[in-house]
């Protein structure tokens, strides 16, 4: 049975979403193994838009399940919310939907501690303030809740008691919530779930299931923004990579493919290095062609060229074998492309970034192409034979709108020319 994992191979805001519903039909099961709410993954189904944050992106009318796995850190308030969008339109959509006991909670005090961390840093990540990143870190000082935590009261009061005893001397007058307030808000939550008969389970449980049946994981953010290998500390907080499939009891090495998904150009929400910005005329006009603003956040995304040594980058570290290129339509009309073929690092020109420091020094050297009318014209596949030529990965497929069936294969459209 096919296991493929799909990939930002960018700063994320790739498109992942449209992707994954344009291949979800051929899966049993959606795994998202990674992240949170500041992910947001757009797509188009009969005419609407759907944005969801925590949900993977299945079609709500197929035969696909979805799981959230343990590497994530859920909102339950937000997934709610999600699922009660769909419900109403696809009514038992949530039966569908499958969440690991090991996954952990977003509690709303992390949303405070995310806003007020985010004050206090002189030089600011740009977080989406969504609590993702102090979720993760009450994951790793042993200070977090799971999704298991809910289905015994004593433990989780027990807990809360605790946690509750270190949050309010370490922010004091700032802190505002008690453990009673808690509980009583996770009880809630866990009741709206219930009644939406959605499914509690666990990677091991499933993992018969997962190895007898077609599975497309889908990641979250982009490699640029991993944890370990992105542009630190302008990350995420998880793992944003393939390497992340392991939250649910895989290895990389039982994934037949790595797609990675690229924009035409290149893309960033918030603080951080970005070699090939564009602050001018021509960073306006991708942006309003390109309609680049955050699906979390509403903010204007930063835009530039594309970045060949953030992709070969990205297909080292998340170990890439092909790509799939969104909003080639928005470069529609340009008549010429630049693309950053290397970096110059204090002199030395590079094709590939020895490490994340490399985004910050690195300027950027460039080439020109010639632009194109629209995506059937011949300087467009000009454009992606490029893009293969200096990666070394085959691009499969191309998104050229925003609705579901605007994509087709690489062959598809050479036939068209």
């Amino acid at each position: 049975m096919e296991r493929v994992a799909i990939v930002g191979a960018q700063w994320g805001d790739e498109g992942k979403g449209k992707v994954v519903n344009y291949f979800s039909g051929n899966y049993e099961w959606i795994v998202r193994f990674s992240g949170g709410a500041n992910a947001g993954h757009t797509i188009y189904y009969k005419g609407k838009k759907y944005v969801n944050h925590l949900l993977p992106s299945i079609i709500p009318e197929g035969d696909s399940k979805a799981f959230l796995g343990a590497g994530m850190v859920i909102d339950i308030e937000q997934l709610i919310k999600e699922l009660e969008i769909l419900e109403a339109d696809f009514p038992g959509v949530s039966s569908k939907i499958y969440i690991d006991l090991e996954a952990f909670l977003v509690l709303p005090y992390h949303k405070e501690e995310d806003g007020i961390l985010e004050e206090l840093r002189k030089n600011p990540i740009g977080t989406t303030r969504k609590g993702i990143g102090p979720a993760y870190t009450d994951k790793v000082s042993r200070e977090g809740f799971k999704i298991y935590h809910l289905f015994d009261e004593k433990l989780l009061r027990e807990r809360l008691e605790e946690v509750m005893y270190l949050k309010k001397n370490i922010y004091k007058e700032r802190f505002n919530f008690t453990s009673e307030e808690i509980f009583n808000y996770l009880m809630e939550q866990k009741r709206k779930l219930e009644k939406l008969n959605v499914k509690f389970t666990s990677a091991i449980d499933m993992a018969q299931v997962f190895r007898n049946t077609s599975v497309l994981f889908e990641g979250a953010q982009g490699v640029l923004l991993d944890l370990d290998f992105g542009t630190y500390p302008f990350v995420t907080s998880g793992a944003t990579m393939a390497h992340g499939v392991s939250s649910v009891g895989f290895s990389t090495f039982e994934l037949d493919e790595v797609l990675g998904v690229l924009k035409a150009y290149t893309t960033r929400v918030g603080e951080g290095p970005f070699p090939t910005e564009e602050f001018g005329e021509i960073g306006e006009k991708i942006r309003k062609f390109g309609n680049e603003f955050g699906a979390t956040t509403g903010r204007p995304r930063r835009v530039g060229w594309l970045d060949l040594p953030a992709l070969r980058y990205a297909k080292l570290r998340s170990g890439l074998t092909k790509f799939v290129i969104t909003k080639a339509d928005v470069l529609n009309g340009f008549d010429e492309i630049k693309v950053c073929v290397a970096y110059d690092v204090n002199g030395e020109i590079k094709e590939i970034p020895s490490s994340s420091y490399d985004f910050f020094v690195g300027k950027p050297v460039y080439e020109t192409l010639k632009g194109w009318p629209d995506t059937n014209h011949v300087n467009f596949l000009k454009y992606m034979a490029f893009i293969e030529e200096k990666t070394g990965i085959e691009i499969s497929h191309i998104s050229y709108g925003p609705k579901t069936e605007e994509m087709c294969t690489k062959n598809d459209l050479i036939k068209n020319i």
